[in-house]
């Protein structure tokens, strides 16, 4: 039996129409040396029987469906049952970059040594119009590189080797923003750390993201854990209140006024914001020839 080396792992809960689209870009990508595990959370909008019909065609190698307790339970269930030697995270909503995905493969599997690495990516909000806004970790990588500053980062681009777990850890569900607290805390760790230079994914803004429903909360976890890992106080009330009005004139000017559409438009839109992530992601990763950057971390 050949081994696995890639376990992809997907949680998801009430996003069917996008989770179909994204296991069909999966499935085409998917080589015989994968595996594809899927925690639904409980699901009433046909997701459960959807995925039991795709066990029985043998497209996906495991899945469940039981209530939990948000993003990162679902997360460490599958962790924990994945077969691969690396895990990869696939999220049902977002865009992913297969060719920066299967370069990562290839080069955790020919390192051992490495636990984890990760890539830059980019975001997109709900305006169809508008394009991506990078997300370059670089500059944070190289300072952690430097003097072991922790950073954050988006988990989206994450590969993980599962018999480093030890070291890195399982998810976090007392977070909302689960990647945030798992970014800095394995920085801030013994593990090392691999970086690639290419963009392996989109996240696409989301009526029903953690990010928007719990905004006020995760705004409250940044604090603390900046407080924790950087020892840095939240703002001051004015100075935040002066932040939050400029970055709402700043997506004003930048993307005009959709930038959050009721759940039926978005989905409406999604396949047209989804095509304009993968473009993007194209055209990043011909910029400039990617590269992995590793072990030079005094």
């Amino acid at each position: 039996m050949q081994p696995i080396a890639i376990s992809y792992i997907i949680t998801t809960k009430n996003k069917l129409p996008y989770l179909k689209d994204r296991l069909e870009k999966l499935f085409a990508q998917k080589s015989g040396d994968e595996e594809i595990l899927i925690a639904d959370g409980d699901s009433a909008d046909g997701t459960k029987e959807y995925l039991a019909e795709l066990k029985q065609a043998g497209k996906v190698d495991f899945y469940l469906s039981k209530p939990d307790h948000g993003e990162a339970h679902a997360l460490n269930k599958l962790f924990l049952m994945a077969g691969g030697t690396l895990i990869k995270i696939i999220t049902d909503d977002d865009v992913f970059y297969y060719p920066a995905i299967k370069a990562c493969k290839e080069f955790m599997l020919a390192q051992p040594r490495v636990d984890m690495v990760s890539t830059e990516g980019g975001f997109k909000n709900q305006n169809p119009a508008t394009g991506v806004r990078p997300l370059v970790y670089e500059r944070g990588y190289h300072q952690w590189q430097k003097n072991h500053t922790p950073f954050s980062f988006c988990g989206l681009g994450a590969m993980i080797r599962k018999s480093s777990l030890p070291i890195i850890g399982l998810w976090n569900p007392s977070f909302r923003r689960a990647d945030a607290e798992f970014s800095l805390r394995v920085t801030a760790g013994k593990a090392n750390i691999a970086w690639y230079t290419g963009y392996s994914f989109v996240n696409i803004s989301n009526p029903q993201s953690t990010s928007l429903v719990y905004m006020k909360k995760i705004k409250d976890e940044t604090d603390r854990l900046n407080k924790f890992y950087l020892n840095k106080n939240p703002d001051l009330f004015i100075v935040e209140k002066i932040k939050v009005l400029r970055n709402k004139l700043r997506n004003w000017f930048l993307f005009g006024n959709k930038n959050k559409l009721p759940p039926a438009e978005f989905q409406a839109q999604w396949p047209d914001l989804a095509a304009v992530a993968e473009k993007w992601l194209e055209i990043k990763n011909k910029e400039r020839k990617p590269e992995f950057l590793w072990n030079t971390r005094k």
